[in-house]
């Protein structure tokens, strides 16, 4: 394989398959009914927004939208594989998306700050603590749900699958930045875990929000403080995004390495050791994602 013809390929996993995408071809890997692997493929590439992504701060969030909106339009590609007729064009598809992506910005921000902020503060006056136990309550109780849902999904059934196609996906990357061809043999001699994985964005917006939150002292009505932290976690999710970048483009040397850390440790609870069967469909995800590139 010439390197220098190679292409940067991102992923997902899907409940039901494998995301691949590239800079303009997104594929998508899965069986169908009779078990036998088929692809789709989708040209996804929001050129409304190529300015916006030179913009430092600015980016993170277009990367958030895109990524999110994909994830959406790929479940819905899904269910119409599966029979069910949705119009992926039409103009209630698109507001569905945006009506999504503003309900779980809003679920995100009431279960990891606003619950340990309100509950952290109930337990404080009721039992009569010291205010200063209040900010280690708060810090406790993100940590214990952010931990606890990551883990717990690893026990049900489309968690586990999900987890192997996560770790599936990364090893087809590896396997084709390293110049090694697509086989289930080459693949199974790279790491689970991927230094541009999107977990890695969870761990960082987790660290910079429980800094911030906790530096800053926040005495404000209630509609004051939704508004306040609102705009400070559109700027954690930006922060975010310019330090991984930095990690990303530093992956060989020791700095990048620390940068990289947290996602390389929260990716090994979201993934798990793939099958043959989960290898098969990264395979047939990336390869057709980079023909189409050609």
């Amino acid at each position: 394989m010439d390197l220098s013809n190679t292409i940067r390929l991102g992923g997902q996993a899907l409940p039901e398959g494998i995301l691949v995408k590239g800079p303009k071809y997104t594929v998508i890997a899965y069986r169908d009914k009779s078990d036998e692997i088929d692809f789709v493929s989708l040209e996804w590439n929001f050129k409304f927004f190529d300015y916006l992504r030179k913009i430092p701060l600015i980016r993170g969030l277009i990367a958030i939208i895109e990524t999110f909106s994909l994830s959406i339009k790929s479940i819905f590609v899904m269910a119409e594989i599966s029979d069910d007729e949705i119009d992926l064009d039409s103009i209630y598809f698109k507001l569905f998306i945006g009506l999504m992506f503003v309900v779980v910005i809003f679920l995100t921000l009431g279960i990891i700050i606003f619950i340990p902020k309100l509950t952290s503060g109930f337990i404080t006056n009721y039992f009569s603590l010291n205010t200063s136990l209040k900010v280690w309550i708060e810090l406790f109780l993100r940590f214990s749900i952010f931990f606890f849902y990551i883990f717990l999904y690893r026990f049900f059934a489309i968690g586990k699958k999900m987890f192997q196609y996560h770790a599936a996906e990364h090893m087809s990357i590896h396997a084709y930045e390293n110049q090694e061809l697509l086989t289930k043999d080459n693949l199974r001699k790279f790491n689970k875990e991927h230094p541009r994985c999107g977990t890695a964005f969870l761990a960082f917006v987790f660290i910079y929000a429980n800094i911030i939150f906790h530096t800053i002292d926040f005495n404000l009505g209630f509609v004051f403080l939704f508004l306040t932290r609102l705009f400070i976690s559109l700027f954690i999710i930006s922060l975010t995004y310019e330090t991984l970048l930095l990690g990303w483009k530093s992956n060989k040397m020791i700095f990048g390495k620390i940068i990289n850390f947290p996602g390389y440790i929260l990716q090994k609870i979201t993934t798990m050791n793939p099958c043959d069967e989960d290898l098969d469909l990264a395979i047939v995800a990336a390869k057709q994602c980079v023909e189409l590139h050609k």
